[in-house]
């Protein structure tokens, strides 16, 4: 009778890649995702198929390679359901043009995690309320912008001057932190 190779360590091993790879995965969910929001669930959909089809991965190969091509499958899917409800997002080939754009290390992604956190802390308070608003709240600009007495179309300039001056500030750091480690 022959064992399946799962049995015999496989899976312990599949597990490691795909616990090893969350934090790059998520990233990448939330870097094509509109909105960012559902990024989490996404994901876990994402886990869900990745298990599902392990006996299809080969160990040894590139994991990352395999599950980001998942992923971008889940979000093709992902952005057909948001269509249906009538969401004005990106088209298929500017997903699959972007995407490898944004395949980054798991080391290289904390580093801009850090660099943006310290970056965040440098706005304004109404700055990182805005921020917050926008990527961590299901609700609308314009209820915010009606929250604050602002027009939607100011706090849209306002969001886009501080998404530049926010990759200014994480570009600054990461050369800074590569000229005193390099």
């Amino acid at each position: 009778m022959s064992e399946n190779p799962r049995n015999d360590g496989g899976s312990e091993e599949f597990v490691g890649e795909l616990t090893n790879h969350q934090t790059s995965m998520l990233a990448y969910i939330r870097s094509l995702a509109p909105g960012g929001s559902g990024a989490r669930d996404l994901l876990q959909e994402v886990n869900i198929t990745l298990w599902q089809k392990r006996d299809t991965f080969e160990l040894g190969t590139n994991f990352k390679a395999w599950a980001f091509q998942t992923i971008r499958y889940h979000l093709l899917n992902h952005r057909r359901r948001l269509i249906s409800h009538g969401w004005l997002i990106f088209d298929d080939d500017l997903i699959e043009r972007l995407s490898p754009e944004f395949e980054v290390e798991p080391d290289e992604l904390e580093e801009r995690h850090l660099a943006l956190r310290t970056c965040l802390q440098r706005l304004r308070p109404q700055d990182r309320d805005l921020i917050h608003h926008r990527y961590a709240t299901t609700s609308s600009l314009q209820e915010y912008a009606t929250a604050t007495s602002r027009s939607a179309g100011t706090l849209k300039a306002i969001l886009f001057n501080l998404r530049a001056a926010l990759k200014r500030c994480i570009e600054r750091r990461i050369q800074e932190a590569a000229r005193n480690h390099g």
